[in-house]
């Protein structure tokens, strides 16, 4: 599984807003702010909030105390949610392997394996976990999204 810049911002703006969350109410964060915690461009971060907003994670409030904050509790809200929203297919497959009915081979069968075990961990885990041990979690997070990460 690879994930994009955008999936790479996406958690980490989530990861703030969950600390948010925790730690100041779940008070609106402009996204001036984000972006500079994130260290990119408010614009770009816009394009990365609005599926998240438009799928109800976060909520959006425009104005001068307006900004973005979760929708739900960070335990309501899975990874495999988040990405979705984010990327689309969690562990795309080719088509060939997709179909256990049409392809039996172990290869067949050992992608669609790999394909439902990412699904489980990431169904299975909230959100959450991306603001679990601030600085040293937010380390490791971003070495292994920046493991993840697909270049173009």
């Amino acid at each position: 599984m690879r994930l994009t810049t955008k999936s790479q911002y996406g958690l980490r703006v989530l990861g703030d807003l969950v600390r948010n969350w925790r730690e100041d109410g779940n008070r609106y964060l402009q996204v001036a702010e984000l972006a500079g915690r994130c260290e990119t461009s408010q614009k770009y971060l816009e394009q990365v909030l609005l599926p998240l907003s438009h799928a109800g994670l976060l909520e959006s409030k425009r104005g001068q105390r307006g900004g973005y904050r979760l929708n739900r509790a960070p335990e309501d809200v899975s990874l495999a949610e988040a990405l979705r929203h984010l990327e689309g297919l969690l562990m795309p497959i080719p088509k060939w392997a997709d179909d256990g009915q049409a392809d039996n081979s172990q290869l067949g069968n050992v992608l669609r394996r790999v394909r439902d075990a990412i699904r489980d961990i990431l169904e299975n885990t909230s959100i959450a976990v991306l603001a679990e041990g601030a600085d040293v979690s937010s380390q490791r997070t971003e070495e292994a999204v920046e493991a993840l990460m697909y270049y173009i």
